[in-house]
Parts: C-alpha cells; structure tokens; sequence
C-alpha cells in the first residue's frame, strides 16, 4: 500500500495566484532541477489542474502515480482577510464531499487558523457535520502552534481523536519561519499526548536533526517526506545517505511518505517520486543499504498505522 500524507486540495486558483507560485516557488525549483520550462505553460497547467473542487484530478493522479489513499489538505490564513470563514468552510465541505465519493482514498484533514476567534467552534462543526479527520496547520502564517489559541483548537482535535499535520521548514517570505521550527511542537506532545502530530517535511532535508531529536523522545511524532524529492533528483547520494542516517538514529517508523501535490509534482509527476522510494534497496550508492521493510513502512506502513486505517 502507498499512502501520500501531504496534498494540497484546491477549490479555487486565479491567474494572479498561479504566475506568482511559478515565480517564486516553481520556477526556482526548476532550475536547482537543471530544468527550463516555460513559466507561461506552467502558469496555464496550474490553472486547469490546481483547481479542482470535485476532486477528479486527484482521483487521476492517484490512479496514474499508484496511489491507495491520499491524506488531502485544505488550507487558512488568518491574515489572508480575502479568505472568509465561509470560504474556508466551503473548501472543507467540497473536500468531505470528494472523501465520501471515493470511500478509503481520501483521508480529509481541514486546514485551520487557530487565530480566528471562532476557531475551536469550526474545527467542532469540521468534524461533527463534515467527517474530517484532522487539522492542518501553516503556522509560519504568524502563530505558535502551541499557544494558547492553538490550545482551543487542539482540545477538540484530541476530544475527537483527530491527526495534526502541521507545517515545519523554512519557506520564502512572507513566512515567518521560527514559528515553524519543529520544537515548538513539544509542547503538544505532552499537554496532548493523544494527538498523532505530523511534522511536514520533517524540518527539511537540510536541517531535519532538530525534528528528528525530538521525534525520538516523543512517541507519537512523525514527519514526512514531502519536498525531499528535490534533493533525490538533484542529489540522490546525499538524500540516501541523510535518510539513511535517519532511519539509523531513530528507526524506520517515523517517517512517512508525502509529496505536497500537487505543487512539488508540477515538474514531475508523483509516480517518479513513488518509484525514487522503491528504488531505495537496489539503487542505493556503495557502503548504503535499506531493506524492503524499510521501504515499504515508509511509502505506507506507518501511515497506515498513524492515520488508523488497520482498524
């Protein structure tokens, strides 16, 4: 089994949104790559396919990318004073309702700003009346995932046993990326012990040792592997060796299989990242071995057993 813990669901993006992700993000991103498309065409891609309300080009890039279950994601910003209550709600529903279409593929998680004074009233009716299964969390947006107004949020999400993913790794401004650092988590690991926290892209893969120092002391942290597919194109020998190394310090079963689609995946399409993970105990360099067990509890094992899907 493969699972993606890390999609973006998108209800809606306008032609201003999609040239400045190419510019800033995309494009970027490209070159490291040693890649030169066109920013017009990718600009035009993002336009037809990141829009996508009914959830059909999910559904087509799981099938094509080999994918079972997909963890999709809505996302908030407090600050964003475009982005109304009501629109946050409504890409929730939009979400539930792509879940309910396609029982068993999408494990729906509602992306959610505790700053908004009715926050822990929402992320209630999330998952009382929309069968959501967790919060997303960008706090590099300007919170503390474990401040106070996190806490009212996170009290209903550990009343409903629900996942946190929650964003860790530095990004272009305006992120305000110390609120992102992976310590500012544990906090939640010992007022809330229940909650099974994912750390996005586990601090990336340039700095993961602060995630990885806490994740071995508390037992119900992970993270994921999402953008970490930059450096295996880029630079395969060292994301071997740093994943080996992580496997090493704090064993196999924290670390679980993302791709942020589909905006890491504008360049190349998931099933090459999904193959780069298979390829792991053949194509490893000299002096650097994974097992099949290895592989196969990252690409879906663990999550299978964070997210409660042997049940």
């Amino acid at each position: 089994m493969v699972i993606d813990v890390h999609y973006h669901f998108m209800v809606s993006v306008n032609e201003t949104v999609a040239k400045r992700m190419v510019a800033s993000f995309i494009m970027p991103t490209a070159k490291k790559l040693g890649m030169t498309p066109d920013p017009e065409a990718l600009a035009k891609t993002v336009l037809e396919t990141w829009a996508d309300p009914a959830g059909e080009f999910l559904i087509k890039s799981m099938d094509e990318g080999g994918i079972d279950v997909t963890v999709a994601v809505t996302t908030d910003n407090f600050d964003n004073k475009m982005l109304t209550r009501e629109d946050v709600e409504k890409s929730v529903k939009l979400l539930s309702e792509v879940s309910g279409r396609n029982p068993g593929r999408i494990f729906p998680l509602a992306g959610l700003d505790p700053r908004r004074p009715e926050a822990a009233d929402m992320a209630k009716r999330f998952f009382e009346e929309y069968g959501i299964k967790g919060i997303k969390y960008h706090p590099d947006n300007g919170y503390d995932p474990s401040g106070r107004e996190s806490y009212k949020v996170l009290e209903v999400l550990a009343e409903h046993k629900g996942v946190l993913l929650t964003h860790t790794s530095p990004l272009m401004p305006p992120s305000r990326n110390h609120l992102a650092e992976p310590m500012l988590l544990s906090a939640i690991g010992v007022d809330f012990p229940q909650i099974k926290v994912i750390a996005a892209h586990m601090n990336g893969y340039v700095n993961w040792r602060p995630w990885a120092s806490l994740a071995a002391m508390q037992p119900r942290l992970y993270g994921d592997l999402a953008m970490w597919d930059n450096l295996a194109y880029t630079h395969y020998d060292v994301f071997c060796r740093e994943l080996r190394t992580m496997i090493d310090l704090i064993g196999p079963n924290k670390i679980l299989f993302g791709s942020d689609a589909p905006i890491d995946t504008l360049l190349h399409p998931i099933r090459h990242w999904v193959q780069q993970i298979r390829n792991l105990t053949e194509k490893a360099p000299a002096g650097i071995r994974f097992t099949q067990e290895e592989v196969d509890a990252i690409l879906g094992g663990n999550a299978s057993r964070v997210l409660g899907l042997n049940k």
